[in-house]
């Protein structure tokens, strides 16, 4: 008997070793301080003003363990723009942007719950929004399998103001009340891959309240928004493509019907190794009536907003009455550490319109022109750095509200934005290295 169990301490203590050599911790962070300089930048500044320079710096300290059965993330983040605290300032500025466990279930399946950051396709429904200084996340559940070639995804959240005995009125820290969605992802043949996605949303009701006294129940409208993405990508050709379609029908937040659509195209060339070019459409459904009780504009969700229709981000909230987005892109490498990049954009809208002072615009809303370099410092460090132009015609001032009388179009300042943004990515810990 005493043989035995020798021989099983033994066995366990054999085992420690190897259980904690299959375990890896990390600890990492990111310094991103970014100078932009902002002559016009999301809509056109009139010559009374000058442009405006900034600081920003986004900082966070992530601890992500890893191993067989159980996966975490915890990331702290701290978002300011240089000189928004005094030198002095015992103010508390740092929040959790990610805090998830991922945890096997079975073979292929797993369980992801906690605050993280949700990346789909293309990024136009959901995206953790790396450009932004703040990141978007969410707060649920996710249950994931793969095997093979297939991959599905089921996501739910439910968000409260605090802790609640009974049901109260929600006031909207995020854009909707309850969320649940569907990704579905699979291999159809050599370099072509189809995914679809379904998401509904739970948005409650907040046009007002009954009798001055909050909601005390649950009243929310459901937005639904479906399509997906088909795309190529094989290694041993030159062209790729992306096609993207999404629809939208349910209620919006006032209970009206919804009935928008998103169409994309994107086909991207190898020329040579070193350079490549790329031509696509971005199309937002617009809304010739907004008085009919239906919502034919589509309802952007939680993607990214700077990768799409202009870095200068006119068009971040498309106008009611849609947009048409042509663009057509160069890109090259000048040697492993420097690579550049420009991209031209002609934008119109899907109907004319007027702006707040009634005031008609028609469909051609100008252009835009986008240059990129971005070049490699070090194993840990990047430099990005980017110039726009936005090109405007009288449409563009007009749907800006620029121009707020029929009679009289005041001066502006040639739209411009420029940036210079340094990426610094240090990992103090890494156990599977022995560091």
């Amino acid at each position: 008997m005493k043989t035995n169990i020798t021989k099983l301490f033994l066995c366990i203590l054999g085992f420690i070793p190897m259980a904690l050599m299959a375990q890896t911790v990390v600890i990492d962070g990111e310094i991103r301080p970014r100078v932009e300089d902002r002559d016009g930048f999301t809509k056109p500044s009139l010559t009374t003003n000058d442009p405006g320079i900034s600081a920003i710096q986004r900082t966070r300290l992530g601890m992500t363990f890893t191993s067989g059965l159980l996966n975490t993330q915890i990331t702290m983040q701290d978002s300011r723009t240089f000189g928004q605290n005094p030198n002095a300032s015992s103010d508390a500025t740092t929040g959790i942007f990610e805090a998830w466990a991922e945890m096997v279930l079975i073979p292929g399946a797993s369980l992801k719950v906690g605050r993280q950051t949700l990346t789909y396709d293309d990024k136009r429904l959901f995206s953790a929004s790396t450009w932004s200084n703040t990141g978007t996340s969410h707060d649920m559940a996710l249950l994931k399998y793969c095997i093979n070639d297939f991959q599905g995804h089921i996501g739910v959240a439910y968000n409260n103001n605090a802790i609640i005995s009974t049901e109260t009125y929600y006031t909207p820290k995020s854009n909707y009340r309850y969320m649940g969605f569907v990704w579905l992802s699979k291999d159809i043949m050599n370099g072509l891959n189809l995914s679809l996605i379904g998401v509904d949303e739970g948005v409650q009701d907040t046009i007002g309240t009954k009798n001055g006294v909050n909601y005390l129940k649950t009243n929310m409208y459901h937005a639904y928004t479906y399509g997906g993405n088909l795309k190529f990508s094989n290694p041993s050709m030159p062209i790729s493509a992306l096609l993207t379609a999404y629809f939208q029908g349910g209620k919006n937040i006032s209970g009206s019907k919804m009935n928008g659509s998103q169409l994309a195209i994107n086909i991207d060339y190898k020329v040579s190794t070193i350079l490549s070019a790329n031509i696509g459409s971005n199309y937002i459904s617009g809304d010739n009536n907004t008085k009919d009780g239906i919502q034919s504009n589509f309802k952007k969700l939680y993607g990214t907003d700077h990768s799409f229709n202009g870095s200068m981000e006119y068009w971040k909230v498309p106008l009611t009455q849609g947009l048409l987005d042509y663009y057509a892109g160069i890109s090259g490498n000048v040697n492993k550490d420097l690579s550049l990049e420009g991209t031209f954009h002609l934008f119109n809208s899907e109907y004319s319109g007027v702006n707040k002072k009634k005031i008609a615009f028609g469909k051609d809303l100008g252009s835009e022109l986008d240059l990129v370099a971005n070049y490699k410092l070090n194993a840990w460090t990047s430099v990005q750095a980017g110039w726009s132009t936005y090109f405007t015609n009288q449409n563009t001032l007009v749907s800006k509200d620029i121009v707020t009388s029929s009679t009289a179009t005041p001066a502006i300042r040639t739209p411009q934005w420029a940036y210079v943004m340094f990426t610094i990515r240090p990992t103090f810990l890494n156990s599977a290295s022995g560091k």
